[in-house]
């Protein structure tokens, strides 16, 4: 038999990445408790590991790796029954992980996500079907798969906050980045069955949903249905949604009339995250990128001119092969310009199967670590000032814990979970409620959090 017939088999599970992969991760643990298995917290207590990586960048592999090492000495216990390895590497590189690890009983890439019951099964019979340890050149097609209102699924964020995936895939170029290949062509969710999804969370107590695709802003635009202003003023109108924030928009795919749509709705956070890569046109060429850094202070300028409280949160690539001290500065001086309230840099790394990787002039590892802290340096800095602005005045605070000194943790509406930073409140004997609302004045800013009192 696959499984005991004493009690059920238990599953934990290890979730890495994006919040994107969350979702993948929440819907195999939805489609293994339909089956009957049982979900356990701890790995260690499991019959059944399922490992979700990120290949993103080198990075993300290098943080996979390191809970792989971890996952295989849990494999050698007795109690460990299976190791199943799901997400973007075994997609990507199958091969490399089969030498790597050869105790991983089964693998699994985002097109199989459906199948994973099935193929922990497979697993615990010892049989792992699909072995998926060819060469590069012959693994599967891209994934088709994306899932809707009807699948199951356990959340596992905190029960105030959700994340919604509007679409999957991707349908750039960006000649960095392996997206395209692992998760396929972009392809958006019909907006019923997202504004469905978006309904059945708020029914359940859900507050805030957070949406999230490779790129929210292209939503629609493959079936024609709906765009993202519509699906907004769709999900705005939901009752007990108190927050609906968006993620990950293109920075020449915002447009006016959704500029608009989120400055004319209250729940809609005023909040975006525009990964502008760079702000040198000839480095954004070379990355396969339309637009520069003056048409992107043109964005910011319309942004704001419609939601003067806007939280803008971006993220740049330093190092990107040929990048000089001068399309460096460039970088610098946009930063300045454009005064956004967080940032993030990554030191580019060569991707295989990207045709950056073969790109000439590669700029020196030191240089790039040079850049990278230079860039965080003066981010760090407008991010501090950009708090200040808030010093005196209230904030809506969800509550989301207490903190070691006795006090609670929460986010505002500039805050994405597990992203931006904190809203630290300074309560007094007075006891909060997570997953609560309450009004807070802003005593003091820091470079990454606000602090408050309740107000």
């Amino acid at each position: 038999m696959a499984r005991s017939t004493q009690r059920p088999v238990a599953v934990g599970t290890i979730s890495l990445g994006c919040p994107k992969n969350l979702v993948d991760t929440e819907v195999m643990l939805g489609l293994l408790q339909q089956a009957g298995f049982s979900l356990v917290g701890d790995p260690a207590q499991a019959d059944i590991l399922l490992v979700n990586t990120c290949c993103f960048i080198g990075e993300a592999r290098d943080e996979a790796a390191e809970a792989l090492e971890e996952a295989i000495a849990w494999r050698r216990t007795p109690k460990a029954r299976a190791l199943i390895v799901a997400g973007c590497w075994p997609q990507s590189d199958p091969y490399h992980l089969r030498q790597h690890f050869p105790e991983i009983d089964a693998m699994l890439g985002p097109d199989d996500v459906p199948r994973i019951v099935e193929i922990v099964d497979r697993a615990l019979q010892g049989d792992t079907g699909r072995l998926e340890s060819a060469p590069a050149d012959l693994r599967p097609a891209p994934p088709t798969y994306l899932y809707d209102e009807t699948t199951p699924r356990l959340r596992t964020t905190p029960p105030w906050t959700a994340y919604v995936k509007i679409a999957e895939g991707c349908g750039h170029h960006c000649r960095f980045c392996v997206i395209p290949s692992l998760r396929g062509a972009y392809r958006s969710r019909r907006l019923d069955s997202v504004v469905a999804e978006a309904e059945a969370l708020a029914a359940d107590g859900m507050v805030e949903v957070n949406l999230i695709a490779q790129d929210t802003s292209a939503y629609g635009r493959d079936t024609h249905e709906a765009d993202l202003a519509e699906l907004l003023s769709r999900l705005s109108a939901i009752e007990g949604l108190r927050w609906v924030r968006t993620l990950y928009g293109y920075p020449t795919s915002i447009t006016s009339r959704l500029i608009d749509t989120m400055a004319a709705h209250p729940q809609l956070c005023d909040y975006l995250d525009i990964p502008f890569q760079h702000a040198d046109r000839e480095v954004l060429r070379r990355m396969g990128r339309p637009g520069e850094g003056s048409t992107y202070l043109e964005l910011i300028e319309k942004l704001r001119a419609a939601m003067p409280d806007i939280a803008l949160r971006s993220a740049f690539i330093v190092g990107y092969p040929g990048e000089t001290e001068a399309e460096f500065q460039h970088l610098l001086d946009f930063l300045e310009a454009a005064q956004l309230d967080r940032a993030g840099a990554f030191i580019y790394s060569p991707e295989a199967g990207t045709s950056a990787a073969e790109l000439p002039d590669p700029v020196p590892a030191q240089v790039a670590e040079e850049r990278y802290h230079r860039v965080m340096t003066a981010q760090q800095g407008i991010s501090l000032e950009r708090n200040r602005r808030w010093v005196g005045r209230d904030l809506e605070v969800l509550v989301e814990a207490p903190t070691e000194d006795g006090h609670w943790a929460g986010r505002s509406f500039r805050d994405a979970p597990e992203i931006d930073g904190l809203v630290l409140l300074r309560s007094g004997q007075r006891r909060l409620r997570p997953g609560r609302f309450v009004t807070a004045r802003i005593t003091e800013a820091q470079p990454y959090d606000l602090v408050g009192r309740p107000v």
